[in-house]
């Protein structure tokens, strides 16, 4: 009887050692995630609007809207898991700074077709959508999750996307978007504490234009390079303007262009630049006069876009505003530090001088 009591009791202790080990509490991924989505190998991201998303907890397979985030998430050492991208909007300086991305998608998969995203094998969608509920419910269909980045209009929105991407891929990659966040804020706020003591009479006033086919369009204040014209000492002279268009620029007429009368002007391209001095109709304007029109610089993806290389821009706007101010700002080495950071590769100077006069391989 004593045996047998003594069999019960060890018994009943081993149970409640088990019970109370740390083996058999609630188990969490890398993310932080706990519970039946940990067991299940997924985890929560929350998308722009904060909604939460379900990924897989090892995501391999991405397919980025935009070319501007392909881009990022190269930068952010995943060009190796894009099987789908905007085709159109990646240049022969990405595909050549970034090999794996081909090697990722030799097929061309293209995200503005849901039937490619499936045929690519994607895990994740990521960017602004404006997806049809059919072809969500393709994507949901095929088990690929899409998590909307649609907020992309100032600083702290493009710092919130560079982090849900580097979420989205996780590991070493979120701790590099991180770092990146982390240079982009500090460019920008250390731009602006530069020009703080500026009086508004000293302050630039200053255009984005674009020549499209047979017009023109501009930027406002719900566009991120206006931070970047504010910060940089700049007056931006579109920034209560309206008209159609907001997605691919506000389409303005050669009027009102010379009503504004900017003393610079930057555009997106060299063709942009020779279209806009070529124009009679513009002639008037001081920043033509002076031939003050600069061309947004251009790596991988344009600076003055929604791209991470806007954490170069605002020390290249202030130092073609304010000179003064920037006198120790040298482009040259902060080109070639991003690069060799982000880009995995040390720039020679003729590479850096073409990236910094805005000469994008098509």
């Amino acid at each position: 009887m004593k045996k047998l009591l003594t069999l019960v009791i060890g018994v009943l202790a081993t149970v409640l050692i088990t019970a109370c080990s740390p083996a058999t509490q609630p188990s969490t991924d890398a993310s932080g995630a706990s519970g039946s989505a940990a067991a299940a190998g997924t985890r929560m991201v929350k998308d722009s609007s904060g909604t939460e998303v379900e990924l897989l907890a090892n995501v391999t397979k991405v397919a980025p809207t935009i070319g501007a985030f392909s881009a990022v998430t190269a930068m952010l050492g995943a060009s190796d898991k894009i099987v789908a991208a905007a085709t159109s909007s990646l240049s022969e300086r990405f595909k050549a700074t970034y090999p794996g991305y081909e090697k990722a998608n030799p097929k061309g998969y293209d995200t503005k077709n849901v039937e490619d995203i499936i045929a690519s094998g994607a895990q994740v969608v990521y960017g602004p959508g404006n997806l049809t509920e059919e072809q969500q419910a393709q994507l949901k269909g095929a088990g690929i999750a899409f998590v909307t980045i649609d907020k992309l209009s100032t600083v702290e929105e493009m710092s919130q996307a560079f982090s849900i991407i580097g979420e989205i891929l996780g590991g070493e990659h979120q701790q590099k978007a991180e770092k990146l966040v982390e240079l982009y804020k500090g460019n920008v706020a250390d731009t602006a504490k530069r020009t703080a003591s500026l009086t508004d009479a000293a302050r630039v006033p200053v255009l984005q234009l674009r020549a499209d086919g047979n017009q023109y369009t501009t930027i406002n204040s719900k566009d991120i390079s206006h931070e970047y014209i504010v910060a940089a000492g700049g007056v931006n002279v579109a920034a209560d303007f309206t008209a159609s268009g907001q997605g691919t620029g506000l389409v303005v007429g050669t009027e009102q262009v010379a009503a504004w009368n900017p003393k610079m002007i930057f555009t997106l391209s060299q063709e942009s630049k020779q279209a806009i001095l070529a124009d009679p109709a513009l002639a008037t304007v001081d920043a033509v006069k002076e031939n003050n029109i600069q061309v947004c610089p251009a790596g991988v993806y344009l600076w003055c876009v929604r791209s991470a290389e806007g954490a170069l821009a605002p020390h290249w706007l202030g130092k073609l505003l304010h000179p003064d101010l920037f006198s120790d700002v040298d482009m040259t080495a902060e080109v070639k530090s991003f690069y060799k950071e982000y880009g995995y590769q040390d720039l020679d100077n003729q590479a850096t001088q073409e990236i910094l006069a805005g000469r994008r391989e098509s």
